[in-house]
């Protein structure tokens, strides 16, 4: 059958199937849920095994066929393995959906939840298992519903989430007049109380939206306080952020649980600044605070998506070394290894650290970090004055690089390379000292007499380890020290040309410099162990050479310098000076009858302050 007929077949199956689905709305529309309230209920008692009771259900739909569900006087015994207390007990209960369809899907969305005089109590365990699934209560997968906004008025609501260790109680209130909802909030997180009142809209997001709501309020966990005035989309997933905050605390490590990861210990510290969270990063931007009695100020960002990636500019007018002492890498003890290898010294005998740098961590991450310090106090290195410096982690890789360290006067600079990657881990430091003081950068020699000469210096050393002692101890290369023309004190000539006549007369009559037509030391280095292969100190009346042998693995040390006097001298103390001992407790004592060998040449080598020369040992 064809033509005008079967076209006629098909509009009438089209005005039936039409016909089917205005009656199914209207019996949507028209239904009388409440009559049908008690059969629901026994029905969702029956699946849950507990009591379920409502004194009144309405449905309404939206123009669009939006349904809203209402229920008045609600009462849900808890699960068998929950909490005693009743599940719910609610006053008024609406759940208003996306849609209709959206019922029909995996998980359905309600666009919005409102409770009015409500105690709920949600709890979840480590498995899945909830106590608010009535019609599956064994059901431990993917939820089957999505709060996207909530509204609560005069409500309690109890939310413990065992695998996650939180156990949080809230309760809403009326706010203020800009802000009509308040927030009270207690709980426990990983073993760490917590607690903090918010002000917030009538209505907040939860999920899924991108839509802002006004917060202002502040969270306090032991004597860590975090205060927020800003606003906030989707509460549960921190969708943004764009907020004035401040946090301040005894320790970093008082962060911890609630930041990922675990910040190292420290003095007191307080930052206050503005916090912008997106999908893609977070910002917290124009901030300045405190660690300690050190200021610090700029901006830090960290992507969100990927590949953790960090980025940080930072500057300090005055630091305190002693304020991020504690801020290096986490002790050995967090990662299962010894701190200190076979041999080491008793704790406190050490010099150079020997706690595990944790190189693996530095895989997890990638990071740009500069870093400005106008002014560094540290009682331990007095020279130390300022610090620019940049810090590149990329796969594992740490360059510091550019660096440029303010010291004695002068400066250090260059570069430090740290590859986690190796194993053990490898690192490669090429340094350049210029224009350095000796004066002020051995400060003891201030009561002996001073120098007025620049220092000039290069360290090329590469090494491997998991420790700072280990890289050192491992070191091969080389370093080059040399002093040009200046000045030096006659009493601190005197008493290196062991010319104990004219450290008497000096000290009768009064100090005075001297020429000083240079000094220069080339020291190469093979595992560690360094022995010199030039050692020379030129002054107007003396002329001293020797050798030395430093073992930066022992933190040992021996020093033999010969003088030699450019005139006759009275009251000769002995022929050597000899220096040895560790690098914490040295001694010192005259060695007569032992000489070091003289450098051929007998003047000055051709090696200038500002261009001292390199060599490498392989």
């Amino acid at each position: 059958m064809t033509g005008p007929a079967t076209h006629l077949i098909f509009i009438r199956l089209l005005q039936a199937a039409g016909g089917v689905v205005l009656l199914l709305v209207l019996a949507l529309l028209f239904f009388p849920w409440n009559w049908a309230r008690p059969a629901i209920m026994r029905y969702l008692s029956q699946t849950s095994q507990r009591s379920v009771e409502a004194e009144d259900l309405h449905v309404h739909f939206s123009p669009s066929l939006a349904p809203t569900i209402r229920l008045r006087g609600v009462r849900v015994q808890n699960a068998p393995w929950a909490d005693k207390r009743p599940m719910a007990n609610v006053g008024e209960v609406t759940f208003t959906f996306k849609s209709l369809w959206t019922l029909f899907d995996d998980q359905s969305l309600v666009a919005l939840l409102e409770l009015k005089d409500a105690d709920v109590d949600l709890e979840r365990q480590p498995d899945g298992l909830r106590n608010w699934r009535l019609r599956d209560p064994e059901y431990r997968g993917p939820g089957k519903y999505l709060i996207q906004r909530v509204e609560a008025h005069n409500s309690r609501l109890r939310v413990a989430h065992r695998g996650l260790k939180l156990d949080v109680t809230m309760q809403s209130s009326p706010g203020e007049d800009d802000l009509p909802t308040r927030i009270r909030f207690a709980g426990n997180y990983a073993g760490s109380p917590f607690s903090g009142d918010l002000l917030t809209s009538t209505i907040f997001s939860l999920q899924l939206t991108q839509e802002f709501f006004p917060l202002r309020g502040h969270a306090e966990s032991a004597a860590t306080r975090f205060d927020m005035d800003g606003r906030m989309a989707d509460f549960l997933k921190i969708g943004a952020i764009d907020a004035q905050i401040r946090v301040a605390g005894p320790s970093l490590d008082k962060l911890h649980p609630f930041l990922r990861g675990q910040p190292p210990a420290s003095h007191p510290y307080q930052a206050r600044g503005h916090l912008n969270v997106d999908q893609d990063a977070f910002t917290f931007e124009r901030f300045d605070g405190k660690i300690g009695a050190t200021d610090i100020a700029g901006s830090i960002s960290a992507t969100r998506q990927g590949r953790r990636v960090w980025h940080a500019d930072l500057r300090s007018e005055l630091a305190h070394t002693a304020d991020f002492s504690s801020l290096s890498f986490p002790k050995a003890e967090d990662h299962g290894a010894s701190p200190r290898g076979a041999g080491a010294a008793a704790p406190g005998g050490r010099v150079i650290p020997d706690e595990h740098l944790a190189a693996e961590r530095l895989q997890t991450i990638d990071a740009q970090v500069k870093l400005a310090v106008k002014k560094i106090d540290s009682p331990e290195w007095p020279a130390l004055q300022g610090l620019n410096a940049t810090a590149d982690l990329r796969d594992g890789v740490l360059k510091l690089a550019p660096f440029d360290i303010a010291i004695a006067g002068g400066h250090a600079s260059g570069q430090l390379d740290f590859d986690s990657r190796q194993r053990p881990a490898a690192s490669h430091a090429n340094i350049e000292l210029r224009n350095l003081q000796l004066s002020q950068l051995i400060a003891k020699m201030r009561t002996a007499g001073s120098t007025a000469a620049p220092l000039a210096a290069r360290v090329d050393l590469r090494g491997r380890g998991d420790t700072v002692a280990a890289l050192l101890g491992s070191a091969s290369g080389s370093a080059t020290i040399s002093m040009a023309p200046g000045r030096i004190s006659n009493l601190l000539d005197a008493m290196l040309g062991l010319n104990g006549g004219k450290v008497v007369w000096l000290k009768l009559t009064g100090d005075h410099d001297i020429a000083l037509n240079c000094a220069s030391a080339v020291i190469d280095f093979r595992n560690g162990v360094g022995r010199s292969r030039e050692l020379l100190l030129d002054t107007e009346q003396t002329r001293a050479s020797g050798n030395a042998t430093i073992d930066l693995r022992a933190e040992r040390f021996d020093l033999l310098l010969t003088p030699q006097a450019k005139q006759s001298r009275l009251f000769a103390l002995g022929s050597a000076i000899h220096a040895q001992g560790s690098f914490r407790h040295a001694e010192y004592s005259i060695a007569k009858g032992e000489a070091a060998a003289a450098p051929a040449g007998g003047g000055c080598p051709l090696r200038t302050a500002q261009a001292p020369a390199v060599s490498a040992v392989n």
